[in-house]
C-alpha cells in the first residue's frame, strides 16, 4: 500500500501559522520604525541646548527678520523718525550685531521655555539688543542721520517684551518633561513592547527559534543603520555645505543630531546576532567532531 497523502485539513495549520508568522513580522517592522523614530525624537526633544543652538540659526530667516524690523520700525517712530519710509528698519536688522542679538534672544526664549515656572515666559527685548546699540548708531551716522548712541539706545529701550503664554499652563514647553518628550516617551515604549510581542510570537510560531531570533536582531540592526544613514543624508541635503543659517540649517542642525543613539542599536542588535551565529556555527562544528 502507498503511503497517504496529506490532506488539505492536516496542511491547513502549516499554511495558517506561515500567515500568522508573516503579519507577526509585518508588526515588528512597523513597531521597529515607532522605537527608532520614538526614542530618537525623545532624545532631541529634551535637549534644550540643541533645540536652542537650532532655534537661533531661524534669526536670519526672511520670517524673523521681518519680525524684528517691525519691531525697531515701530520703535524709530515713536521718537520721530520715521523707519518704514526709508527702510531703516530693514537695515538694522541686517547688521551682523543685531543678527547676533536675534540669534541670542531666540535662544533666550527657548532656555525660558524650558523652565518649570508657571505663569506666561516673559523675554526681556531690549536687554539683547542693547549691547548692539553702538554699531546701531554708527550704520545711522554712515546714512546721514544726527543720531548718537543714546539715542538708540533710547530706540532699544522702547522694544517691548515679548510675552509667551503656555497652553493651560503647561510647562516646560520643551527639554526634559516637555509635551513633545512626554509622547516621545510614550511611543518608544509602545514600540519596544510591540516589537517584544511580536518578536515573541514570531519566535514561538517558528520551526528553527534560535534562527529566528537571530533574524529579528539582524532586522532591527540594519533597520538602525538605514535610519542613521537616511537622516545623515537628509542633513546634508538640506544644507550641502554646512553652517547654513536659516530654517534650513536648524532643520540640518537637528536632522544630524543624536545619531548615536540608532547607531548604538545597531551595534547592540548586530552583535546579539553574530553571537547567536558564532554559537550556532560552534555547535554544529562540536556535532560534526563528534561524529
Amino acid at each position: 500500500m502507498s503511503a497517504p497523502t496529506p490532506t488539505s485539513s492536516s496542511a491547513e495549520p502549516t499554511r495558517g501559522r506561515r500567515f500568522l508568522q508573516a503579519v507577526v513580522l509585518w508588526v515588528y517592522g512597523i513597531a521597529i520604525s515607532v522605537f527608532l523614530l520614538s526614542i530618537w525624537g525623545r532624545s532631541v526633544a529634551s535637549d534644550t541646548a540643541l533645540v536652542a543652538s537650532a532655534a537661533s540659526r531661524v534669526a536670519r530667516s526672511e520670517f524673523v527678520a521681518t519680525r524684528v524690523e517691525a519691531w525697531f520700525e515701530r520703535a524709530l517712530a515713536d521718537v520721530g523718525l520715521e523707519g518704514g519710509s526709508s527702510g531703516l528698519g530693514s537695515a538694522i536688522a541686517a547688521l551682523p550685531e543685531v543678527e547676533s542679538a536675534t540669534a541670542t534672544l531666540i535662544g533666550d526664549i527657548v532656555e525660558a521655555m524650558a523652565g518649570t515656572e508657571e505663569g506666561p515666559v516673559v523675554v526681556d527685548v531690549a536687554s539683547v539688543y542693547r549691547p548692539a546699540a553702538p554699531a546701531v548708531a554708527a550704520s545711522l551716522q554712515a546714512m546721514g542721520l544726527p543720531v548718537t548712541e543714546g539715542d538708540v539706545e533710547s530706540v532699544v529701550d522702547r522694544l517691548e517684551p515679548l510675552v509667551l503664554v503656555p497652553d493651560r499652563g503647561e510647562r516646560p514647553l520643551v527639554g526634559r518633561g516637555s509635551g513633545p518628550a512626554r509622547a516621545l516617551t510614550v511611543g518608544t515604549l509602545l514600540g519596544l513592547g510591540t516589537m517584544l510581542a511580536a518578536g515573541g510570537t514570531a519566535v514561538y510560531l517558528s520551526d528553527d527559534r534560535r534562527r529566528m531570533v537571530r533574524t529579528l536582531l539582524t532586522r532591527l540592526s540594519i533597520a538602525a543603520l538605514n535610519f542613521a544613514i537616511f537622516f545623515r543624508l537628509s542633513a546634508w541635503v538640506v544644507d550641502p555645505r554646512g553652517g547654513r543659517a536659516g530654517i534650513g540649517g536648524a532643520a540640518a542642525e537637528v536632522l544630524g543630531a543624536k545619531l548615536c543613539i540608532p547607531l548604538a542599536v545597531m551595534v547592540v542588535s548586530g552583535a546579539g546576532a553574530w553571537t547567536i551565529r558564532r554559537r550556532r556555527s560552534g555547535a554544529a562544528d562540536s556535532m560534526q567532531d563528534g561524529t
